[in-house]
């Protein structure tokens, strides 16, 4: 996109993970769809396309009328951390991909790092990055490994934001099952008091690992049922954590403006934008309440974006005034 935006209209986020941290049921979930993401290369072509140019000029020069197969090798290093996942249900978000880090090497975290310093330096606001994801499944041997230990010991992501993801937590939920049983809880009891003994052991044992890192996450997310039809609660906590971790308000106002669908997080947006808390301590020391004024309705209304598209579409564009 070219300079001189004046705010982002696409939120970007990087979402960090290995294979089967779960990461694409998130962005589904979150887009609200069962498809594949576009994906785009890191001039804004869409991957897709560049590919079927070349299938065509294949089978020409073949003299092959059919499409062929492409062979495991012709998609090989489609997977890149500078190209863009857009799903077309909400392309309101861009994300990008990065697996996680093995131990010993560092050619990944290098290339994370360079990918967040470069983000963060562009003059385009449409061009950096917004928030980082960094998700852990939890149903494995070891939770957080020494290597991801360090990227929050060595990679200082500056103003955007890592969110903690923890993923499969009903893993968790098992081993805490077992354990308050072997202790003597009967089945009913270790059943009720199973979350609350893993999220207690969670923070104790596996969080500080994190958390006592030079540069800690902003936001700590635990989602459990992740294929079941409640997940959206978990995505709903992702998204709001997101939104707390960020320290500038045309950011949250974009974050809403994707995720209008969540009337909780425009809500939460609406009052802690102080708007209404000014208000009320105005009518405080005047002690009368006057009629709203135009200014004052749409400081509220900017934060329900399918209100005030419509609003505006009837002709209040005079609100922003």
């Amino acid at each position: 996109m070219a300079s001189g935006v004046i705010s982002p209209t696409r939120f970007r986020v990087l979402i960090i993970g290995k294979a089967n941290a779960g990461k694409t049921t998130i962005l589904r979930a979150l887009c609200g769809t069962d498809d594949k993401p576009e994906v785009y290369d890191d001039k804004g072509r869409r991957i897709g396309a560049v590919r079927e140019t070349f299938r065509s000029i294949h089978n020409k020069i073949s003299g092959r009328d059919s499409i062929a197969v492409l062979s495991p090798s012709s998609v090989r290093g489609l997977h890149r951390i500078d190209y863009s996942l857009i799903f077309p249900s909400n392309r309101g978000y861009i994300f990008h991909d990065s697996r996680g880090f093995e131990s010993g090497s560092t050619d990944e975290l290098e290339l994370v790092r360079d990918f967040i310093q470069t983000r963060a330096a562009s003059n385009d606001l449409d061009d950096q990055l917004h928030a980082i994801w960094y998700c852990f499944p939890t149903d494995g041997n070891r939770l957080i490994t020494a290597a991801e230990q360090e990227f929050f010991g060595k990679i200082d992501t500056g103003k955007v934001p890592v969110i903690a993801v923890f993923t499969k937590f009903d893993a968790l939920d098992s081993a805490a099952f077992k354990i308050l049983e072997a202790g003597g809880l009967s089945f009913d009891e270790a059943k009720q008091g199973a979350p609350a003994h893993a999220e207690e052991l969670f923070k104790t044992t596996h969080l500080p690992l994190i958390q006592n890192q030079p540069h800690p996450p902003k936001g700590v997310v635990c989602l459990r049922n992740m294929q079941s039809s409640n997940s959206h609660k978990g995505i709903s906590g992702l998204i709001e954590k997101t939104f707390t971790s960020l320290d500038d308000d045309a950011l949250k106002l974009l974050l809403v403006s994707v995720q209008h669908s969540n009337m909780k997080l425009c809500i939460k947006a609406a009052v802690e934008s102080g708007t209404i808390t000014g208000a009320a301590k105005a009518v405080g020391k005047q002690g009368k309440v006057n009629l709203p004024d135009a200014r004052f309705l749409w400081e509220i209304l900017k934060w329900f974006p399918y209100i005030w598209v419509g609003v505006l579409q009837i002709g209040w564009p005079r609100l922003k005034n």
